[in-house]
């Protein structure tokens, strides 16, 4: 497989893995968001962060292995780019999952949901 290619394809598989849980998670996030900031433009503002650094994240993870792990088979290729873009989601959602923790608490027993 060409290099070109085998790059594209790379960067394809990362954006498409952080627009799928992107898209699952647009409007919950913009919800907890709404209560959570003082108003509507520090939600936008703090969905819109949310949303570049989940892409960010698997793609330098995935540019980042493409340089170490130089594999000969495309398709082991791809599959470490798949593991790389699943790993950065998986480490940005932690990381958005801690920050946000702190400001949302679950309800106490007898308190209304």
């Amino acid at each position: 497989m060409d290099a070109f290619l085998l790059l594209l394809a790379k960067i394809l598989i990362s954006l498409a893995a952080s627009l799928t849980v992107l898209r699952v998670m647009a409007k919950p996030l913009l919800h907890t968001l709404e209560q959570l900031c003082p108003d509507g433009q520090s939600a936008a503002f703090w969905l819109s962060y949310t949303r570049v650094m989940l892409v960010i994240a698997p793609m330098m993870l995935v540019l980042i292995m493409d340089s170490f792990a130089r594999l000969g088979n495309p398709l082991d290729s791809l599959r470490t780019t798949l593991l790389a873009a699943l790993a950065g989601l998986l480490l940005g959602l932690h990381i958005l999952g801690r920050r946000m923790g702190r400001f949302t608490h679950p309800a106490q027993a007898g308190e209304p949901k």
